[in-house]
């Protein structure tokens, strides 16, 4: 069994409004900007997003209305309305933005299974360095498998860790499941705090999980995959050119 476990905690330094290029990767707000100081207003649209195929990201709506998280040019975006019950559309065809977003265009990806590492940064640096990635540049990865367990949230309105005091129909929506097949789409970022990547963590994870007819997704808190899972890192040498 191999357990991870990401910490949602105080942010870091901040990042502009505008897009930061980051080599292949593209960074829209910066997690301190946005959950800390309020500047929640939108930065990239969904059509943007979807303006080259095979997009992958994760992120949060403009004025942090709910969760978003792309895998192949899909776009999955959960909301809670109250904190007590939240729904998750997949490639809805209204229009939609996002103050928060990191967001990479890949076609081919390297899948080896997951190395039992003592932590998940650890276990995606291995393998990311096993085909030649720099992993001192940010770089986006998927996991497919059985969760043993997981926490995770959908944000709905303000950040609990920057304000504290909410109330209950302000509180996100959060689940904990135990042996559940899901995907885990994110980023490693190092060094990122507070812009990628919440303080004290490499790495920006949200989950997609199929529930019957339903889709499930979120920002995750904490993540234990069972054996057997498997990692996919990108081919860089198939990157297409940012936008």
């Amino acid at each position: 069994m191999i357990r991870f476990l990401i910490l949602f905690l105080v942010l870091g330094s901040s990042l502009c409004g505008c897009a930061g290029s980051h080599d292949l990767v593209e960074q829209y707000g910066g997690m301190r900007d946005v959950l800390r100081m309020g500047n929640t207003q939108s930065r990239i649209s969904f059509e943007q997003m979807r303006q080259q195929p095979h997009a992958i990201g994760v992120g949060a709506l403009t004025d942090l209305q709910g969760e978003i998280t792309v895998f192949d040019g899909q776009i999955f975006v959960a909301t809670t309305p109250d904190g007590i019950s939240a729904s998750t559309t997949r490639d809805d065809p209204n229009p939609g933005s996002a103050t928060l977003m990191t967001l990479a265009h890949f076609n081919t990806w390297h899948q080896d299974p997951l190395p039992d590492s003592p932590s998940l940064e650890q276990s995606i640096e291995e393998v990311a360095r096993s085909h030649g990635i720099d992993t001192a540049k940010p770089f986006p990865f998927f996991i497919e498998g059985v969760a043993s367990s997981y926490q995770m949230h959908v944000i709905n309105g303000y950040c609990p860790v920057a304000t504290p005091d909410l109330a209950a129909e302000e509180q996100p929506w959060r689940q904990h499941g135990v042996s559940t097949a899901l995907r885990v789409v994110g980023f490693f970022a190092r060094d990122q705090h507070g812009v990628m990547t919440h303080h004290g963590s490499n790495l920006h994870i949200h989950a997609i999980i199929v529930n019957g007819d339903e889709w499930i997704s979120g920002h995750l808190d904490e993540v234990e995959m069972a054996e057997g899972a498997t990692l996919s890192v990108p081919v860089v040498s198939e990157a297409r050119p940012r936008y």
